[in-house]
């Protein structure tokens, strides 16, 4: 029986764009195998199409030959390209899961999570960062109306570059600068968690504006509650994960060091979409459930939930053939109908939503989504904003929003 070639990595992104005008992909790894954007080309690019683990040496080597008109290519070709990317950490193979092995076990030995974007998507300096994170929030003033006088209880903001989505950062954050919860129960999408639904971490929080304390024994009183399917045993996701980051440095900018973190990174649940109508059917999920309920308490004047997600993502960057032009207005109507169903805490037609479209816009927030609508328990939202960011050199698209859900 002819041995299959282990398939392509799962946690890593791949973003197909243009180099010097040659189609290229650019793979980047949260993990941090790969220590640097890697640019694939030539026929680096038929293969990683071709490595899905179902497929063997001289299955590739004969697709490759079709896809060239019939060119001839040698097997022992084909096995070196496979080893190269195997060098790379690019393929699921032993050598890759013995490195991530030392890896995970090296960053659970930490007691904080640093920040990985400081001096990057943000200034490193407090001096510089403080009034940075200001100069974003004054993009907008006041609250709307219909929340006037009320107690927020959740927010949904943006995870998008913080210059991108600034106007929409301040949406989110002005409703919620007034209060001083003891406690934020902080969600966010983790774009390469695979293996469970969720990650917890125990570990601080430290950005260049201090440190940000995590509950540790609630977090690990849900861990022991739950499985490895539902939580991870590790926590190396939360390691280069910037769905989190951007929110807690509004949080240290408006409540200081005064609060206590639960951090949960929320993976895909694509894969069970159309086997439940909402994810609290899922089994395992009522536990996970139940105990975030139990770290939120009944003091809801002292405690905010905050999600930091996008949604939709269109445009060859994200897996679609079409620009993200074409497919703009019905990845539009789309977002509005997930809002409407968010603002209603209506779960089942949230879930119904995407199912209907089978995630065709890639709502990378789907999940955080859907967890933050089980635990307000049909709870009424308000949309603050909304916008759509264009990246040109890939013609590829991002929409973001904010939410806020004032106490009942």
């Amino acid at each position: 029986m002819e041995k299959m070639v282990p398939r392509l990595r799962t946690d890593i992104n791949i973003i197909p764009t243009s180099y010097q005008g040659e189609k290229v992909f650019l793979v980047k790894d949260l993990l941090g195998l790969i220590p640097q954007p890697v640019l694939l080309r030539g026929a680096a690019l038929q293969i990683i199409g071709l490595i899905d683990g179902m497929r063997s040496i001289q299955d590739i080597q004969a697709e490759l030959m079709r896809l060239q008109g019939g060119v001839f290519i040698r097997s022992e070709d084909v096995e070196d390209m496979i080893s190269q990317l195997d060098k790379a950490f690019l393929v699921d193979s032993q050598n890759y899961r013995q490195e991530k092995k030392r890896i995970v076990k090296e960053y659970m030995q930490r007691q904080t999570r640093e920040a990985c974007l400081a001096g990057r998507g943000y200034p490193d300096e407090p001096d510089e960062l403080t009034p940075y994170i200001q100069s974003i929030l004054d993009n907008e003033n006041g609250q709307p109306a219909a929340l006037e006088r009320k107690q927020i209880s959740a927010v949904v903001a943006p995870h998008i570059d913080l210059d991108v989505g600034k106007k929409v950062y301040a949406k989110a954050y002005q409703v919620v600068k007034e209060l001083s919860p003891e406690k934020v129960l902080l969600l966010g999408t983790g774009h390469y968690l695979s293996e469970s639904y969720f990650s917890l971490t125990t570990k601080d929080f430290v950005t260049p504006l201090g440190r940000v304390k995590t509950d540790r024994d609630e977090v690990e009183r849900l861990k022991e509650k739950c499985s490895p399917e539902i939580i991870a045993p590790h926590d190396i996701d939360h390691k280069n994960e910037h769905s989190l980051e951007f929110q807690i440095l509004f949080l240290q900018h408006l409540f200081g060091d005064g609060f206590t973190l639960m951090p949960v990174l929320c993976g895909s649940f694509h894969k069970v979409l159309h086997q439940f109508s909402k994810p609290g059917e899922i089994p395992g999920m009522s536990d996970f459930i139940s105990g975030l309920r139990l770290f939120l308490g009944d003091k809801e004047e002292s405690v905010l939930i905050v999600a930091g997600v996008d949604f939709s993502h269109i445009g060859p960057k994200f897996g679609h053939r079409e620009p993200a032009t074409s497919l703009l207005l019905e990845a539009k109507e789309h977002d509005r109908s997930l809002l409407d169903a968010i603002c209603r805490g209506d779960v089942t037609d949230f879930w119904s939503e995407v199912q209907r479209e089978n995630n065709k816009y890639n709502v990378c927030g789907l999940s955080t989504l859907a967890l933050l609508l089980e635990l307000l328990s049909g709870r009424k939202g308000y949309v603050l904003g909304y916008d759509f960011w264009m990246e040109e050199a890939t013609q590829s698209a991002v929409s973001f929003a904010a939410l806020a859900f004032p106490t009942e």
